[in-house]
């Protein structure tokens, strides 16, 4: 299937994808295309255009594509997002003098073009300011002509830092994350319908940077969250299961006959082993307290020392952790917690982390892992209830 559809992109005419970004200057966006399109093996020609303009093209069928872009309602009709290959990370940032007006009077300022600029034209917010760069605005900001603005967290702290804008100048709240990919042209993808199935298989391996969070973030995540998951991990059920498993050791080959068996049966929709797991009692209180978290967790998984699993509170897509980062970076150290980088599931449009503490026994020795997704959205909103 993937050499048939890549051998009928070959002899296709190149695909015609817009851009914002400086064609003829070396940058991390225009790069990951490239690299995307060079391992699928399809041509294409970048066309450099202002962001309206390259909407109208596509909604003219006179464009493939065009990136970085994230999926505006009104463009929904004309096309597909693609996933992440880049992930902003939005927050407001309100001027500290600025507290105590009301929200509806809020001054805003925007970037001209900008992904912002889109957002805040359809959610109706009064634009004080418009500008053409985010320098310039944070020039604005800091002299008090707009009281809010929202900006990847990222291009704040850097644009911050050269304005000489001190923290006590602010108060800053997580928004959401906007993941920005190539936008497919409904006429490519009528054409070639296997075209995203392809171009997201290779966003991974031509990544340069993963989605990390900010030291910031993570401690957030772990004043919320750390002191409820040390306690799961030292709950009755949680300890009683880990020991069972480490008295029944499995000899590796077994151990991965066992693991590439469940990763099959996930594969082909039919998780046998998986399900068994997921009627142990141990599993069951798993649930149970996933259930209680309201969404915020969206897996539980208990391993033993040789990171295989033990209960589980979802169906994962592997049997044995021990050869991952969320398995190794927490059973080999003695920190307290891991948190690993921001992945998207595709199949639920969310993003999550995995954080990872040990589970210790009375001797306060290691004697397996709890790994939990956590929907990041929520927690860094404070959406977090208790078990």
């Amino acid at each position: 299937m993937l050499a048939s559809f890549l051998l009928s992109l070959t002899v296709a005419q190149p695909l015609q994808i817009g851009t914002n970004l400086p064609i003829n200057v070396p940058h991390n966006a225009i790069s990951h295309v490239e690299c995307i399109f060079k391992q699928i093996n399809v041509p294409f020609k970048l066309h450099k255009l202002p962001w309206l303009r390259a909407k109208r093209e596509v909604q003219l069928n006179r464009l493939d594509g065009y990136f970085t872009a994230n999926l505006l309602s009104q463009m929904q009709e004309y096309g597909e997002l693609s996933a992440p290959m880049f992930l902003e990370n939005w927050y407001w940032f309100t001027h500290a003098d600025s507290a105590t007006i009301a929200e509806e009077d809020l001054r805003y300022g925007v970037v001209r073009g900008s992904h912002q600029a889109d957002w805040y034209q359809l959610s109706n917010k009064n634009i004080e300011v418009e500008v053409n760069t985010t320098h310039e605005l944070l020039k604005v900001f800091k002299k008090q002509r707009i009281d809010r603005i929202l900006l990847d967290l990222e291009e704040f702290e850097y644009n911050a830092v050269q304005l000489q804008i001190k923290p006590d100048e602010y108060a800053q709240a997580f928004y959401r994350y906007v993941p920005l990919g190539l936008f497919a042209a409904n006429k490519t993808l009528k054409e070639f319908p296997e075209f995203l199935n392809i171009f997201n298989s290779y966003i991974s391996s031509c990544s340069q940077n993963p989605f990390i969070l900010s030291k910031i973030e993570k401690l957030t995540l772990v004043k919320v969250l750390l002191e409820k998951i040390q306690h799961l991990a030292s709950s009755e059920q949680v300890q009683q299961a880990v020991i069972k498993s480490n008295e029944e050791p499995i000899e590796i080959k077994q151990l991965e006959q066992i693991d590439q068996q469940w990763a099959k049966q996930v594969i082909d929709n039919k998780p046998i082993l998986a399900e068994r797991f997921l009627k142990l009692e141990g599993s069951q209180f798993l649930q149970v307290w996933q259930k209680q978290m309201q969404g915020l967790i969206t897996e539980i998984i208990v391993t033993d020392k040789q990171g295989k699993n033990v209960i589980i509170s979802e169906v994962t897509t592997d049997y044995w952790q021990g050869d991952e980062a969320k398995f190794l970076n927490m059973y080999l150290q003695d920190d307290d917690y891991y948190i690993d980088t921001v992945e998207f599931d595709e199949s639920t449009k969310h993003f999550q982390v995995q954080f990872s503490v040990p589970i210790l026994d009375d001797e306060n020795q290691h004697i397996g892992v709890l790994i939990l997704g956590i929907d990041i959205e929520k927690a860094l909103s404070n959406k977090v209830s208790s078990p």
